[in-house]
């Protein structure tokens, strides 16, 4: 018995198969990675659309043709480019499409060759996308890292080149060339080199606060018509000693000369200041240490060694040797005419006769009983010498 009012109706599945769907297909070939970049000799472009396995990729080559305006080329071979196959060479490539400037408030890209001019700017932003990192401006300061602008930047470089850093820490081998400025450093050692880069000599700085010097030290040069100085507080030498010259004082009665530039240069003018004993004699203090402080500072801190009394007349002229304690002088009568130097030691007068030399040391710390500190001359001793160095 048929039901009423319905119509049953079978149909055949195209496959055959009463019923059922058609089978998922294969999975298509990825495509190809494109790769982006401006023209150049040299270099293998590639299209690897008909390659079926492996890594495939599609160079799209850009070419300049103006200031703002490029032009886009699709690779149709695999090849290295060159003269004879030049990216308008349509074998090789496809032109399709000339680029324009686009302007734009936001740029999000994949990838992008970006051109700025003068007066543009690029800011990379921090995690909050507020605060400026870095920069990149077509200004004075090119480059700046650590700040909004570049004036206040930590880090930034000048468009000629220089480079302005309020820290910076420097590890491995470095090389800096050209004129180097500091105002404050720390270094362990300071290596010298020859031309062959072998290690000759340097300057290490211990833990104690000591230097060590390495290899021969030479301080040589002028300043001023006179040779370059070295100034030391003390000074000890464990080896060989010498000296080309002695530091001089040459007296002419009640002035003197000293020669802090050698003796084969002009000497400077010392006058002499005088006092008078308590016999009522008139005598002339002789300083063998900074001698007229006050002149120029040309002899400020110059220590005496040598005397020599060129006193042209027969008057006696009378001196106080003013030394420090343990300093020793060489004292010489350059007249060899007249005994005219009279030099106080301890509150006497010793006679330095004519082609005479002695010598003085300042010892009045150590010497039993200690001597009066009034009397003139007090604390010198002197080694005289008798021998008469007659040469007329």
């Amino acid at each position: 018995m048929e039901a009423q009012g319905h119509i049953l109706i079978r149909r055949k599945a195209k496959n055959g198969i009463d019923g059922t769907n058609g089978e998922p297909g294969k999975n298509g070939l990825q495509g190809c990675i494109l790769r982006q970049s401006e023209w150049a000799k040299g270099i293998e472009y590639r299209n690897d659309e008909a390659l079926t396995s492996g890594t495939r990729y599609l160079d799209i080559a850009i070419v300049t043709t103006g200031a703002n305006t490029f032009n886009a080329y699709k690779c149709l071979k695999t090849h290295t480019s060159s003269d004879s196959i030049p990216v308008t060479n349509t074998t090789y490539w496809q032109k399709f499409n000339s680029l324009v400037p686009v302007y734009t408030p936001l740029i999000m890209a994949q990838n992008a060759i970006l051109r700025f001019m003068q007066g543009n700017q690029l800011l990379i932003m921090k995690g909050d996308n507020k605060t400026v990192a870095a920069g990149l401006v077509g200004g004075d300061y090119p480059l700046w890292i650590g700040a909004t602008t570049p004036a206040d930047a930590p880090y930034k470089v000048s468009i000629d080149g220089k480079l302005y850093a309020t820290g910076a820490v420097i590890s491995g081998d470095s090389t800096f060339e050209g004129t180097m400025k500091g105002v404050s450093g720390s270094f362990k050692n300071l290596n010298c080199i020859n031309s062959k880069g072998d290690i000759v000599g340097g300057i290490s700085f211990g833990s104690d606060g000591r230097m060590w010097f390495s290899g021969d030290l030479y301080h040589q040069g002028s300043t001023n018509g006179r040779s370059s100085r070295f100034y030391t507080r003390d000074l000890w030498c464990r080896g060989v000693f010498g000296a080309r010259e002695r530091s001089v004082m040459v007296v002419y009665s009640s002035y003197a000369y000293v020669f802090t530039k050698g003796g084969s240069v002009s000497g400077t003018y010392i006058p002499l200041s005088s006092a008078t004993s308590s016999n009522n004699e008139t005598y002339y203090k002789v300083p063998c240490y900074s001698p007229r402080y006050d002149y120029n500072g040309e002899t400020a801190g110059f220590p005496i060694d040598v005397i020599v009394f060129r006193n042209s007349r027969s008057t006696v002229y009378r001196y106080q040797i003013e030394m420090a304690l343990t300093q020793r002088v060489l004292v010489v009568n350059a007249n060899d005419s007249y005994d005219n130097v009279d030099i106080y030691l301890n509150g006497s007068k010793f006679r330095l006769a004519n082609g005479r030399i002695a010598e003085l040391i300042q010892l009045s710390n150590w010497m039993y009983p200690a001597p009066n500190t009034n009397n003139l001359g007090s604390g010198l001793m002197i080694a005289s010498a008798g021998y008469d160095n007659n040469w007329h």
